[in-house]
C-alpha cells in the first residue's frame, strides 16, 4: 500500500531515515513529505513509534473507503479540497462530523488521514515559552548530531525541554504517543490495531542515560522538568540551573551540544570549546543570529547548514564539529 509521510521542509531526509530503520524500506523524498509503501501494520507500527513527521496518510480506493459513509477533505485551500472531493464519486461530504477525513497536500497527493492532530505537536508540551521546538524538529537535531545512547549530551539553553526529552524518548525507543495511544483515526478503520499498539510497548532497562539539561532561568528549568515528568522521563534527564558562563565548571566531555543558543556568539563558543569532546558535535538552531555564530565558530569546522521551516517560521540548523 502506498503511504506518505508529511514532515517539516528541511527534515525530510530524517524522516526517510527513520522509515528506513522501523520499516525496513526505502522511500521517496519530496519537499515536505516522503513516499512509501508498507502493509497496514507497517504503518500502525511507524504512526506509532516514528517522531519526525506530522502526518501519515493512506493512499487507496477511496471509494471504498467513504462508501456508505461521510467524508471531508482536509489541508490546502478550499479550492483545492472541493476539487478532490469532486473526484471521490460515493460517500457524502459532512464538514463537521466525517466518518472519514481526506487531508490534501497539493492536487496530486492525499489521502486518508490515520492520525488526527498534528503529530509533531506532542503531548508533553504543556509549559512552554516565546521559543519552542515542535518534537519532530528536536528529534531531528538529535540525529543530526550523530547521537546514541552511549553518548553523553548537554542543551544548555534548554528553555522548555523538548530537545533532552526527545532524547530521552528516543534513548529508551519509547514512544512519543505512549500515554495517548486513543487519540488516532486509524482505530476507528482497524479495529485490530487497539491490541497490536500494545504489543509495540517493551520496557528499555537503560537506567544511566547521560542527558544533561541546564539553563540560566529558574523559570525556564521549572518547565522542563514539568513537561518531562508529563512525558515520564524526569528520572532520566538530569537538570541544573546554570550560566551559560559556567557551563565549563559543571560539564566537561560532552559528545554532543544541542541547543537554542543564547547570549553572544563569541561567549557561547568559548565555553563550547572547554566542555565539547574531542569527536563532539555542536547542533544549534536560531530563528535569527545564524550568521554571526559562523562568523565567531573559529574553532570548530562548519559541516552542516540547512533551513528547516516550522509552519511559517524558517529556522537555520547548523552543525559543528570540533
Amino acid at each position: 500500500m502506498k503511504a506518505i509521510a508529511i514532515t517539516n521542509k528541511g527534515i525530510e531526509d530524517i524522516c526517510a531515515l527513520e522509515i528506513k530503520e522501523i520499516l525496513k524500506k526505502d522511500s521517496q523524498i519530496n519537499s515536505e513529505f516522503v513516499v512509501f509503501e508498507a502493509s497496514e501494520k507497517e504503518i500502525v507500527k511507524l504512526i506509532y513509534l516514528g517522531r519526525s513527521f506530522s502526518k501519515i496518510l493512506l493512499v487507496d480506493d477511496f471509494n471504498k473507503w467513504v462508501q456508505g459513509k461521510t467524508f471531508a477533505v482536509r489541508g490546502g485551500n478550499t479550492e483545492l479540497q472541493k476539487k478532490i472531493a469532486d473526484k471521490i464519486l460515493q460517500g457524502k461530504v459532512n464538514l463537521n462530523n466525517p466518518d472519514v477525513t481526506i487531508y490534501s497536500i497539493d492536487s496530486a497527493n492525499y489521502g486518508i488521514d490515520l492520525c488526527g492532530e498534528d503529530l509533531s505537536k506532542r503531548d508533553y508540551r504543556i509549559f512552554l515559552g516565546p521559543e519552542s521546538l515542535k518534537g519532530n524538529v528536536a528529534y531531528s537535531l538529535i540525529r543530526l548530531a550523530g547521537f546514541n545512547s552511549e553518548k553523553k549530551l548537554l542543551d544548555c539553553c534548554c528553555k522548555s525541554g523538548v530537545i533532552p526529552i526527545e532524547t530521552a524518548l528516543y534513548s529508551l525507543e519509547k514512544s512519543v504517543h505512549y500515554y495517548s495511544k486513543d487519540k488516532f483515526l486509524f482505530l476507528n478503520y482497524w479495529k485490530w490495531s487497539e491490541k497490536y499498539l500494545e504489543k509495540l510497548d517493551f520496557e528499555n532497562e537503560k537506567t544511566s542515560l547521560q542527558i544533561y539539561s541546564s539553563d540560566s532561568s529558574m523559570n525556564h528549568l521549572n518547565a522542563a522538568k514539568k513537561n518531562a515528568k508529563i512525558a515520564g522521563v524526569n528520572k532520566n534527564i538530569k537538570f541544573s540551573r546554570v550560566d551559560l558562563k559556567d557551563i565549563d565548571l559543571k560539564y566537561s566531555e560532552i559528545d554532543c551540544l544541542i541547543t537554542i543558543p543564547s547570549g553572544k556568539p563569541e561567549h557561547f563558543f568559548k565555553q563550547a570549546k572547554e566542555i565539547l569532546s574531542k569527536k563532539g558535535k555542536i547542533v544549534l538552531i536560531m530563528k535569527k543570529n545564524s550568521e554571526e555564530f559562523k562568523k565567531e565558530s573559529k574553532d570548530f569546522k562548519l559541516v552542516e547548514e540547512r533551513t528547516v521551516m516550522q509552519g511559517k517560521e524558517e529556522w537555520k540548523a547548523l552543525v559543528f564539529e570540533n
